[in-house]
Protein backbone atom coordinates (compact mmCIF):
# COMPACT_ATOMS: atom_id res chain seq x y z
CA UNK A 1 0.00 0.00 0.00
CA UNK A 2 1.37 3.32 -0.94
CA UNK A 3 1.90 5.55 1.88
CA UNK A 4 0.17 9.16 1.94
CA UNK A 5 2.47 11.80 1.24
CA UNK A 6 4.17 13.40 4.56
CA UNK A 7 3.37 17.10 5.46
CA UNK A 8 5.31 19.63 3.96
CA UNK A 9 6.73 22.65 5.76
CA UNK A 10 9.60 25.07 5.80
CA UNK A 11 12.79 24.21 7.90
CA UNK A 12 13.37 25.60 11.37
CA UNK A 13 16.37 25.89 13.40
CA UNK A 14 15.14 23.04 16.25
CA UNK A 15 14.74 20.58 12.72
CA UNK A 16 18.11 20.50 12.11
CA UNK A 17 19.84 17.37 15.03
CA UNK A 18 16.80 15.48 12.70
CA UNK A 19 17.81 16.71 9.26
CA UNK A 20 21.92 15.99 9.78
CA UNK A 21 20.46 12.26 11.03
CA UNK A 22 18.41 12.16 8.44
CA UNK A 23 21.44 13.28 5.51
CA UNK A 24 23.85 11.15 7.10
CA UNK A 25 21.04 7.73 7.38
CA UNK A 26 20.42 8.21 3.33
CA UNK A 27 23.69 10.10 1.71
CA UNK A 28 26.08 9.46 4.49
CA UNK A 29 29.47 12.13 4.22
CA UNK A 30 30.93 13.53 1.06
CA UNK A 31 33.59 12.05 -0.11
CA UNK A 32 35.73 15.17 0.81
CA UNK A 33 33.99 16.96 3.27
CA UNK A 34 31.56 15.99 6.66
CA UNK A 35 28.11 16.82 7.07
CA UNK A 36 27.87 18.09 10.41
CA UNK A 37 26.45 21.50 12.32
CA UNK A 38 29.63 23.64 10.55
CA UNK A 39 29.18 22.36 7.02
CA UNK A 40 25.34 22.82 7.28
CA UNK A 41 25.37 26.67 8.66
CA UNK A 42 28.16 27.63 6.57
CA UNK A 43 26.40 25.94 2.97
CA UNK A 44 23.00 27.17 4.12
CA UNK A 45 23.08 30.32 6.37
CA UNK A 46 26.52 32.10 5.72
CA UNK A 47 26.12 31.90 1.63
CA UNK A 48 26.29 35.55 0.63
CA UNK A 49 23.78 34.70 -1.83
CA UNK A 50 20.89 34.58 1.21
CA UNK A 51 20.18 31.89 3.18
CA UNK A 52 18.70 28.79 1.51
CA UNK A 53 15.36 27.69 0.87
CA UNK A 54 14.79 24.39 2.85
CA UNK A 55 11.66 22.66 3.51
CA UNK A 56 10.81 19.46 5.07
CA UNK A 57 8.79 16.64 4.94
CA UNK A 58 7.59 15.69 8.47
CA UNK A 59 5.70 12.06 9.44
CA UNK A 60 6.59 11.12 12.73
CA UNK A 61 9.68 12.46 12.81
CA UNK A 62 11.55 13.71 9.55
CA UNK A 63 11.43 11.74 6.70
CA UNK A 64 12.36 14.10 3.80
CA UNK A 65 14.37 17.26 2.58
CA UNK A 66 14.56 19.17 -0.29
CA UNK A 67 17.25 22.21 -0.22
CA UNK A 68 17.90 24.91 -2.94
CA UNK A 69 21.03 26.65 -2.37
CA UNK A 70 20.85 30.30 -2.94
CA UNK A 71 23.12 31.25 -6.37
CA UNK A 72 23.37 34.35 -8.70
CA UNK A 73 24.21 34.00 -12.36
CA UNK A 74 25.47 37.51 -14.58
CA UNK A 75 23.97 37.95 -18.08
CA UNK A 76 25.10 40.70 -20.03
CA UNK A 77 22.37 42.86 -18.93
CA UNK A 78 21.58 41.70 -15.26
CA UNK A 79 21.48 39.78 -13.10
CA UNK A 80 19.52 36.11 -12.40
CA UNK A 81 18.65 34.89 -9.04
CA UNK A 82 19.27 31.31 -9.10
CA UNK A 83 18.93 27.82 -6.76
CA UNK A 84 21.03 25.00 -7.08
CA UNK A 85 19.12 21.69 -5.75
CA UNK A 86 21.50 20.03 -3.32
CA UNK A 87 21.04 18.01 -0.70
CA UNK A 88 17.98 15.98 -1.21
CA UNK A 89 17.04 13.09 0.90
CA UNK A 90 14.45 10.82 1.76
CA UNK A 91 14.42 8.24 5.17
CA UNK A 92 14.94 4.51 3.60
CA UNK A 93 11.57 3.62 5.16
CA UNK A 94 9.77 6.42 3.14
CA UNK A 95 11.13 6.12 -0.64
CA UNK A 96 8.84 4.89 -3.31
CA UNK A 97 6.19 7.07 -1.58
CA UNK A 98 6.05 10.00 -3.85
CA UNK A 99 8.09 12.30 -1.01
CA UNK A 100 10.64 13.32 -3.44
CA UNK A 101 8.66 14.68 -6.41
CA UNK A 102 5.91 16.05 -3.75
CA UNK A 103 8.89 17.86 -1.95
CA UNK A 104 10.28 19.42 -5.36
CA UNK A 105 7.03 20.34 -6.75
CA UNK A 106 6.18 22.23 -4.15
CA UNK A 107 9.65 23.75 -3.26
CA UNK A 108 9.80 24.60 -6.64
CA UNK A 109 6.44 26.57 -6.44
CA UNK A 110 8.01 27.97 -3.38
CA UNK A 111 10.90 29.33 -5.19
CA UNK A 112 8.88 30.54 -8.04
CA UNK A 113 6.93 32.22 -5.98
CA UNK A 114 9.71 34.56 -4.37
CA UNK A 115 10.95 35.24 -7.76
CA UNK A 116 13.91 32.99 -8.47
CA UNK A 117 14.42 32.74 -12.09
CA UNK A 118 16.12 29.83 -12.69
CA UNK A 119 16.90 26.33 -10.98
CA UNK A 120 20.44 24.46 -11.79
CA UNK A 121 21.95 21.58 -10.37
CA UNK A 122 24.42 18.11 -11.37
CA UNK A 123 22.59 15.54 -10.81
CA UNK A 124 24.14 11.68 -10.68
CA UNK A 125 23.04 9.12 -13.78
CA UNK A 126 20.89 7.14 -11.02
CA UNK A 127 19.06 10.64 -10.04
CA UNK A 128 18.91 12.38 -13.16
CA UNK A 129 15.89 10.68 -14.37
CA UNK A 130 13.93 11.90 -11.69
CA UNK A 131 14.68 15.18 -12.51
CA UNK A 132 13.80 14.91 -16.34
CA UNK A 133 9.97 13.68 -15.01
CA UNK A 134 9.49 16.75 -13.12
CA UNK A 135 10.18 19.12 -16.03
CA UNK A 136 14.39 19.71 -15.88
CA UNK A 137 16.15 20.17 -18.89
CA UNK A 138 19.38 17.92 -19.50
CA UNK A 139 21.91 20.91 -20.81
CA UNK A 140 24.74 18.27 -21.30
CA UNK A 141 27.87 17.17 -19.96
CA UNK A 142 30.31 20.21 -19.77
CA UNK A 143 33.48 18.68 -20.99
CA UNK A 144 36.86 18.24 -18.67
CA UNK A 145 40.46 19.69 -19.63
CA UNK A 146 43.27 17.57 -18.09
CA UNK A 147 47.15 18.42 -18.15
CA UNK A 148 49.76 16.13 -16.84
CA UNK A 149 52.08 17.38 -14.34
CA UNK A 150 54.45 14.47 -14.02
CA UNK A 151 56.03 13.05 -16.90
CA UNK A 152 54.31 9.81 -18.30
CA UNK A 153 57.20 7.65 -17.86
CA UNK A 154 56.94 8.65 -13.88
CA UNK A 155 52.93 8.31 -13.29
CA UNK A 156 52.36 4.58 -13.00
CA UNK A 157 55.22 4.48 -10.29
CA UNK A 158 53.61 6.73 -7.79
CA UNK A 159 49.90 5.18 -8.42
CA UNK A 160 50.27 2.60 -6.29
CA UNK A 161 48.67 2.72 -2.65
CA UNK A 162 47.44 5.84 -2.59
CA UNK A 163 45.03 6.18 0.53
CA UNK A 164 45.28 9.79 1.04
CA UNK A 165 44.57 13.47 -0.16
CA UNK A 166 47.70 15.43 -1.61
CA UNK A 167 48.88 17.54 0.68
CA UNK A 168 50.74 20.80 1.12
CA UNK A 169 53.06 21.58 3.39
CA UNK A 170 52.72 25.03 5.96
CA UNK A 171 55.78 26.38 3.91
CA UNK A 172 53.41 26.98 1.16
CA UNK A 173 51.34 29.17 2.86
CA UNK A 174 51.73 31.34 0.21
CA UNK A 175 49.07 29.77 -1.75
CA UNK A 176 46.66 30.67 0.74
CA UNK A 177 43.32 32.14 -0.52
CA UNK A 178 43.24 34.68 2.65
CA UNK A 179 46.38 35.70 0.73
CA UNK A 180 44.90 36.08 -2.32
CA UNK A 181 41.76 38.03 -0.48
CA UNK A 182 44.26 40.54 1.52
CA UNK A 183 45.25 41.57 -2.34
CA UNK A 184 41.81 43.60 -2.17
CA UNK A 185 42.91 46.20 -5.46
CA UNK A 186 44.12 43.84 -7.72
CA UNK A 187 41.91 41.00 -7.11
CA UNK A 188 39.27 43.93 -7.78
CA UNK A 189 40.51 44.57 -10.95
CA UNK A 190 41.23 41.38 -11.80
CA UNK A 191 37.62 40.29 -11.15
CA UNK A 192 36.75 42.91 -13.39
CA UNK A 193 38.44 41.89 -16.05
CA UNK A 194 37.61 38.31 -15.72
CA UNK A 195 34.06 39.49 -15.95
CA UNK A 196 35.17 40.94 -19.38
CA UNK A 197 35.88 37.77 -20.62
CA UNK A 198 32.61 35.58 -19.44
CA UNK A 199 30.58 38.18 -21.39
CA UNK A 200 28.29 36.64 -23.76
CA UNK A 201 27.60 33.80 -21.35
CA UNK A 202 26.03 32.89 -18.24
CA UNK A 203 28.27 32.79 -15.20
CA UNK A 204 28.65 33.10 -11.26
CA UNK A 205 28.47 36.78 -10.18
CA UNK A 206 31.99 36.31 -8.38
CA UNK A 207 32.58 38.54 -6.14
CA UNK A 208 35.52 38.61 -3.17
CA UNK A 209 32.46 38.07 -0.65
CA UNK A 210 32.03 34.84 -2.60
CA UNK A 211 35.30 33.72 -2.55
CA UNK A 212 35.73 34.42 0.69
CA UNK A 213 32.80 32.53 1.34
CA UNK A 214 32.84 29.21 -0.93
CA UNK A 215 37.24 29.06 -0.80
CA UNK A 216 38.27 29.84 2.83
CA UNK A 217 34.71 29.41 5.14
CA UNK A 218 34.07 26.40 3.83
CA UNK A 219 34.72 23.63 7.14
CA UNK A 220 36.06 20.45 6.01
CA UNK A 221 37.65 21.14 2.60
CA UNK A 222 40.75 23.41 1.91
CA UNK A 223 41.48 25.60 -1.62
CA UNK A 224 44.62 27.08 -2.34
CA UNK A 225 45.32 29.98 -4.63
CA UNK A 226 48.20 30.61 -6.87
CA UNK A 227 49.22 33.63 -9.33
CA UNK A 228 51.54 35.46 -11.15
CA UNK A 229 53.58 37.91 -10.34
CA UNK A 230 53.79 39.96 -7.36
CA UNK A 231 49.94 41.16 -7.01
CA UNK A 232 47.08 38.78 -8.57
CA UNK A 233 47.11 40.89 -11.70
CA UNK A 234 47.35 38.53 -14.38
CA UNK A 235 45.82 34.94 -13.86
CA UNK A 236 44.86 33.11 -10.44
CA UNK A 237 44.03 30.03 -10.01
CA UNK A 238 41.93 28.78 -7.01
CA UNK A 239 42.47 25.20 -6.50
CA UNK A 240 42.08 22.07 -4.56
CA UNK A 241 44.01 18.59 -4.15
CA UNK A 242 41.72 15.40 -5.03
CA UNK A 243 42.31 11.50 -4.79
CA UNK A 244 40.55 10.22 -7.58
CA UNK A 245 40.80 6.22 -8.15
CA UNK A 246 44.32 6.14 -6.97
CA UNK A 247 45.85 9.00 -8.87
CA UNK A 248 46.42 12.56 -7.30
CA UNK A 249 44.48 15.92 -8.76
CA UNK A 250 44.66 19.14 -8.79
CA UNK A 251 40.94 20.14 -9.73
CA UNK A 252 41.28 23.78 -10.75
CA UNK A 253 38.23 25.30 -8.87
CA UNK A 254 37.76 28.67 -10.92
CA UNK A 255 40.91 30.29 -13.03
CA UNK A 256 40.51 34.10 -13.30
CA UNK A 257 42.19 35.76 -16.43
CA UNK A 258 43.06 39.35 -17.03
CA UNK A 259 42.91 38.73 -20.51
CA UNK A 260 43.45 35.53 -22.62
CA UNK A 261 46.93 34.78 -22.95
CA UNK A 262 48.32 31.07 -22.24
CA UNK A 263 51.72 32.35 -21.10
CA UNK A 264 50.61 33.26 -17.40
CA UNK A 265 48.50 29.68 -17.07
CA UNK A 266 52.09 27.75 -18.26
CA UNK A 267 53.32 29.64 -15.35
CA UNK A 268 50.53 28.61 -12.73
CA UNK A 269 50.44 25.19 -13.92
CA UNK A 270 54.43 25.11 -13.87
CA UNK A 271 54.31 25.54 -10.20
CA UNK A 272 51.77 23.46 -9.82
CA UNK A 273 54.07 21.11 -11.31
CA UNK A 274 56.60 21.82 -8.81
CA UNK A 275 54.68 21.25 -5.82
CA UNK A 276 54.73 17.55 -6.69
CA UNK A 277 51.63 17.37 -5.21
CA UNK A 278 49.70 15.96 -7.73
CA UNK A 279 50.02 13.70 -11.51
CA UNK A 280 47.09 16.07 -13.28
CA UNK A 281 45.20 18.77 -13.28
CA UNK A 282 41.83 19.30 -14.22
CA UNK A 283 39.44 22.40 -15.28
CA UNK A 284 36.26 23.40 -17.03
CA UNK A 285 36.30 26.11 -19.30
CA UNK A 286 33.45 26.60 -22.38
CA UNK A 287 34.60 25.18 -25.27
CA UNK A 288 35.91 28.20 -27.75
CA UNK A 289 36.19 30.72 -25.03
CA UNK A 290 39.00 32.96 -23.87
CA UNK A 291 39.60 30.66 -20.55
CA UNK A 292 39.13 27.58 -22.67
CA UNK A 293 42.23 28.63 -25.21
CA UNK A 294 44.30 29.79 -22.72
CA UNK A 295 44.07 26.72 -21.16
CA UNK A 296 44.42 24.52 -23.95
CA UNK A 297 47.64 26.99 -25.06
CA UNK A 298 48.88 25.97 -21.49
CA UNK A 299 49.28 22.13 -22.63
CA UNK A 300 45.47 21.23 -21.40
CA UNK A 301 43.75 18.32 -23.23
CA UNK A 302 40.11 18.31 -24.19
CA UNK A 303 37.96 15.44 -22.85
CA UNK A 304 34.52 15.39 -23.88
CA UNK A 305 31.70 13.83 -22.22
CA UNK A 306 33.56 13.23 -19.12
CA UNK A 307 32.27 15.95 -16.84
CA UNK A 308 28.58 15.90 -14.61
CA UNK A 309 25.29 15.98 -15.51
CA UNK A 310 24.00 19.44 -15.94
CA UNK A 311 20.52 20.21 -15.70
CA UNK A 312 18.44 23.46 -15.81
CA UNK A 313 14.78 24.70 -15.12
CA UNK A 314 13.76 27.59 -16.04
CA UNK A 315 10.94 29.50 -13.71
CA UNK A 316 10.69 33.22 -15.12
CA UNK A 317 10.55 34.63 -18.99
CA UNK A 318 13.64 36.59 -17.86
CA UNK A 319 15.66 33.23 -17.66
CA UNK A 320 13.76 31.52 -19.91
CA UNK A 321 15.23 34.42 -22.82
CA UNK A 322 19.00 33.52 -22.30
CA UNK A 323 18.43 30.24 -23.46
CA UNK A 324 20.01 28.79 -20.15
CA UNK A 325 18.88 24.65 -21.90
CA UNK A 326 22.04 24.87 -24.62
CA UNK A 327 24.94 24.90 -23.25
CA UNK A 328 27.22 26.87 -25.06
CA UNK A 329 25.44 29.56 -23.32
CA UNK A 330 27.35 28.87 -20.19
CA UNK A 331 30.54 29.87 -18.87
CA UNK A 332 31.25 27.81 -15.56
CA UNK A 333 33.76 26.23 -14.03
CA UNK A 334 34.62 23.51 -11.48
CA UNK A 335 34.13 25.33 -8.53
CA UNK A 336 30.46 25.98 -9.73
CA UNK A 337 29.98 22.48 -10.75
CA UNK A 338 31.34 20.27 -7.56
CA UNK A 339 29.35 18.83 -5.60
CA UNK A 340 29.68 20.23 -2.23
Amino acid sequence: MNRMPAAVRPYTPADEAAVLDLLHLSLGDGRAFQRDHAFWQWKHFHNPFGASLLMVAADAGIVGLRAFLRWEFRTDTRVLTAVRAVDTATHPEHRRSGIFSHLTRITVDRARGEGVDLIFNTPNQYSLPGYLKLGWTHVGRPGLLIRPLRPPWRLGAFRRDRDALPSLADEHGALSVVALLAEASALERLLADNERLCRGRLRTRRSAAFLRWRYTEIPSLRYYACWTGPVPSRAVAIFRPNLRRGWREIMLADLLLAEPDPRPVRVLMRRLAALGAADYAVAHAPWGSGHWRSLVGAGFLPVPRLGPHFTVCPLSAAAGAEAPTRLPRWHLSLGDLEIF
